[in-house]
């Protein structure tokens, strides 16, 4: 999907906001900027992380393009966190953010639950495996993220909230809203099969037991009993839907009877919640009902183990291979976090680079932590200014409403394991909840208590205190308004890449619908907007003649010097240009880069043969002998990385394509010696 065009917007809102807030502080003097700096403070420190990418263009990153996308992503976070926390600075603001969090949240429920059931087809809503090291019963849900393990993250968040939110509800309306989402929410996080959001999860449900009320504790235990009493139920007969491969595979009269089936556990699920407020309210001092909300939670543990198939319980027990992998993942994290621990390497380090020092052949193009891939990016300096912004923002919600913090929890933990900062929605989400649960704290006259205090022991000692105030105050203001003309500057800058990327995707786009003349067209138009696009310039080189070819991939080296692709383009050209030696080189330091890349390993020594049969054709015959042997010592690398290797599903071996490539390669030399 095209964000670029939502980046922009958002920053551009944030910009006209600012010009309304200076307005408003200029006519009201500094009654209106009571709470301001508490809010700047927050949004100044993710700018400053967006900083610390523009500071990494100067460092030689490994991808321009992507180092600038990061800093673009995080000016936006900075924009939506400004403008949630003056748009929805009051109690009324902070029912509507609430309000709009849980519109978010059906949307990414009932569209998950949507495309798992079969109403509706999206890419990827449900990712399917027979192995059985990924999923317990052959399919898990993804939703629209297209990633079940942070859709496990997502509803498991929304979870916790939605039982806080049932404690806490007051009115009817927002209580049958409430309860209407659990069952839904609740069934997508056991389609999930997430184990890191599970127990993410159940670490927040005990948070939150230690941090309610007496009177709350027994509501947190009857609601969260009853939703995994009727989800358990309903998990069964909506488990295998999900494997059946996806829309319109069902007939239409099952499709209506699951339908039915699942509305009416919808109906007595939310029912149940009604008896149980109703109940509640008429006897809540009662001691018995403390008894009965611990009995029935062991009892609905006991049941909820006998309502879910056995599959479910091997995915709980068994089957931990994927964590080994996340090892070799953050071990080799390491290794380049070494070769630049302070500042990084620039934006999408380790899918630029892993397979630089990757130690076994898994697939990974993501390292599954989002604080490691920080430290890559960015290094120590990055990580520890993106906790210290974290640590200020739960500070407050901690000072303000403790128990927000457990869908806060949710997301911040359950990211240690995964990517779940890789997606924008995360940010998006995380940072609503803490405006929705920050506040703002009024500190209005900490000086005039000590004015007062002063001025009765020593009037002159006063005044000299508040000139020396006075003089610290006005170049504070100095200060302050450098830092805000150069964060104005900064999102203008930010706004104006993102609206220029946004335009080479159009052009992109475009070009990819036509053909000729004008798919070139539109490729150079793309590339003209969006220089540093890697994708694009290969993309465009194959429609070019061979000289132009070589000169506009050579220039895609200054914004990508270690792109595998482009390194691998420059390397064919060349072979097709008959330059043998320079045709290797290329091919090499691509080999070099990605030395587990079976398919390269094998078009290398293929394509070496080829050339030199072309050469021995053309009696080029000492040219030919050259070819012949870059084709063999590409083989003899190939084979020492060894045989039969096989990690996290990505077989390693020598492919008979090469095997009888080399072949021919060594005839050719035999047959010139």
């Amino acid at each position: 999907m095209n964000f670029y065009r939502l980046e922009w917007m958002i920053i551009l809102l944030a910009l006209l906001t600012t010009m309304f807030r200076m307005i408003v502080l200029w006519k009201n003097g500094n009654k209106a900027s009571t709470g301001v700096m508490e809010v700047i403070y927050p949004a100044a420190g993710l700018l400053a992380i967006a900083g610390l990418y523009a500071l990494s263009l100067l460092n030689n990153p490994v991808s321009v393009q992507s180092t600038i996308e990061q800093g673009i992503r995080w000016s936006t976070y900075a924009a939506f966190l400004w403008i949630t926390t003056i748009g929805f600075n009051s109690v009324r603001g902070r029912q509507w953010l609430s309000v709009a969090v849980q519109a978010a949240g059906v949307f990414v429920v009932w569209g998950a639950l949507a495309g798992w059931m079969g109403w509706i087809s999206f890419p990827d809503i449900v990712m399917t495996t027979g192995d059985a090291r990924l999923s317990a019963v052959g399919a898990r849900l993804s939703g629209f993220v297209q990633y079940p393990n942070f859709l496990g993250a997502i509803t498991g968040a929304y979870l916790l909230w939605s039982w806080l939110l049932l404690v806490r509800s007051r009115s009817q309306l927002s209580f049958f809203f409430v309860s209407l989402q659990l069952l839904p929410i609740m069934l997508a996080f056991l389609l999930t099969e997430s184990r890191g959001a599970w127990l993410v999860t159940a670490l927040g449900w005990l948070l939150g037991l230690l941090l309610v009320s007496r009177l709350e504790r027994i509501k947190w235990l009857l609601y969260s009993g009853w939703t995994m009493l009727s989800a358990g139920a309903a998990y069964r007969f909506v488990v295998h839907i999900g494997a059946r491969g996806g829309a319109g595979t069902a007939e239409s009269g099952e499709q209506i009877n699951e339908a039915l089936l699942l509305i009416g556990a919808l109906v007595i699920t939310v029912a149940g919640f009604a008896w149980i407020r109703l109940w509640l309210a008429k006897g809540a001092e009662s001691h018995r009902i403390v008894y009965f909300a611990w009995g029935g939670w062991i009892a609905v543990l006991t049941i909820m183990s006998l309502l879910l198939p056995s599959v479910i319980h091997g995915r709980l027990s068994g089957h931990f291979q994927t964590v080994g992998a996340r090892k070799l993942f953050y071990i080799d994290a390491f290794k380049l976090i070494k070769q630049a621990p302070f500042l990084g390497h620039g934006g999408d380090t380790w899918r630029m680079m892993f397979t630089q020092i990757q130690s076994q052949p898994y697939v990974g193009s993501e390292v599954h932590s989002g604080y490691l891939e920080l430290m890559l990016d960015l290094g120590v300096i990055g990580l520890l200014l993106v906790i210290g912004v974290s640590a200020v923002l739960i500070y407050r919600v901690w000072c303000y409403d403790r128990l927000g913090l457990l869908p806060i929890m949710v997301l911040l933990v359950h990211a240690a394991i995964d990517f779940d900062m890789s997606f924008g929605y995360y940010w998006l989400l995380l940072i609503s909840w803490f405006v929705l649960y920050g506040g703002t704290k009024v500190n209005s006259n900490q000086m005039v208590g000590a004015d007062e205090t002063v001025q009765a022991k020593d009037a002159a000692r006063l005044t000299v205190i508040k000139e020396r105030l006075n003089g610290l105050g006005q170049r504070y203001q100095i200060v302050r308004a450098v830092l805000m003309v150069t964060a104005v500057l900064f999102l203008i800058t930010a706004a104006i890449y993102s609206w220029r990327f946004e335009n080479s995707l159009q052009y992109r786009q475009t070009a990819a619908a036509s053909s000729g003349i004008a798919r070139i067209s539109g490729l150079r138009a793309a590339l003209d907007w969006n220089p540093y696009w890697t994708r694009v310039r290969i993309e465009l080189s194959k429609l070019e003649p061979l000289q132009e070819r070589v000169n506009l991939l050579a220039i895609g080296l200054r914004y990508e010097p270690q792109s595998v692709p482009l390194l691998w383009a420059l390397g064919i050209t060349e072979a097709k240009r008959n330059n043998t030696m320079q045709a290797a080189a290329y091919m090499r330091t691509a080999l070099h880069y990605d030395r587990f890349d079976r398919v390269k390993q094998t078009g290398a020594v293929v394509t070496m043969t080829q050339l030199a049969q072309q050469l021995l054709t053309a009696d080029e015959l000492p040219a030919a002998s050259q070819a012949a042997e870059q084709a063999i010592q590409f083989f003899d690398a190939y084979a020492s990385l060894g045989q039969g290797v096989r990690v996290n599903g990505r077989r390693f071996a020598i492919t008979n394509e090469a095997k009888t490539a080399v072949k021919e390669s060594r005839l050719i030399n035999k047959f010139r010696g």
